[in-house]
């Protein structure tokens, strides 16, 4: 078998642009999902109409907080604003995250301090249902409301 000089250089020159090419996606500023969360106390009817509301700490002013849903391999930028009189962060139960995400305050990100803000942003390998809580004074924050659903779905399942 015979290749000409041609045909050996295009497919060298191919060969080398393939090895080139990132191994990860890029991705545009518009495909990056976003959702935006306010901790603050709320007041919300947990047991029913005719019975008293009960006082708790929230995400977005409700229990559990907000359903965030995003697909596996797909970046997600989640801001986290804090209006509570205390400091407080956003761990993600059981995704593999970068360690600076992971919301363990003073150990891999700063504690978010009251009227301030804290910018997450990460790429699930995973898909499944997880959760999302504070690891900021934890049985305070979790005992009085503070968790939300994570769903993270596979590349040709729902959204």
């Amino acid at each position: 078998m015979s290749v000409s000089r041609r045909a050996l250089i295009a497919g060298a020159g191919a060969a080398a642009w393939g090895f080139a090419l990132p191994l990860r996606r890029s991705f545009a500023e518009s495909e990056i999902k976003e959702y935006r969360l306010t901790t603050k106390q709320a007041v919300v009817n947990l047991t029913g109409d005719g019975h008293p509301d009960t006082a708790v700490w929230a995400y977005d002013g409700t229990v559990p907080g907000p359903e965030l849903r995003v697909r596996q391999g797909d970046p997600l930028r989640l801001v986290v604003n804090n209006k509570l009189g205390e400091d407080t962060t956003v761990h993600w139960h059981g995704i593999r995250s970068p360690n600076a995400m992971d919301g363990v305050p003073g150990l891999t990100q700063p504690p978010i301090r009251p009227g301030e803000s804290f910018t997450y942003e990460f790429t699930p390998p995973d898909a499944g249902t997880f959760w999302y809580h504070p690891h900021a004074d934890t049985l305070q924050q979790l005992g009085r409301g503070l968790a939300g659903a994570f769903i993270v779905g596979t590349r040709t399942g729902c959204r």
